[in-house]
């Protein structure tokens, strides 16, 4: 989704996850500097994200979809753990909850 929207716009696969947490400064700058040829971050870009927890999702094979209108319900994040997309577009959605969101 393109942020502000609400619309469904592309399909990728994941291909790398990275989870930091509890991260110190100087890890923070290690993590951001090994990844950034794939983050390419301006100055304050790395300023803005340098956090003591970091998740960097790497992506593939992103394509562009017709969109579709996302039903965006209440209580869900920032990512969401869905069988099928179906279950997020509006007219098929159902309640979301967090039954598949155990790592």
């Amino acid at each position: 989704m393109k942020k502000g929207t609400a619309k469904i716009s592309a399909t990728a696969t994941v291909v790398d996850v990275q989870n930091y947490v509890g991260l110190s400064d100087e890890e923070i700058s290690n993590v951001i500097d090994s990844n950034q040829g794939k983050l390419n971050l301006s100055e304050k870009q790395k300023a803005r994200w340098h956090k003591k927890c970091i998740c960097l999702v790497e992506f593939a094979d992103v394509k562009e979809i017709d969109s579709l209108p996302f039903d965006h319900q209440g209580n869900m994040d920032d990512w969401l753990i869905i069988k099928k997309i179906e279950d997020v577009v509006v007219g098929t959605s159902i309640p979301y909850n967090y039954e598949k969101s155990r790592f």
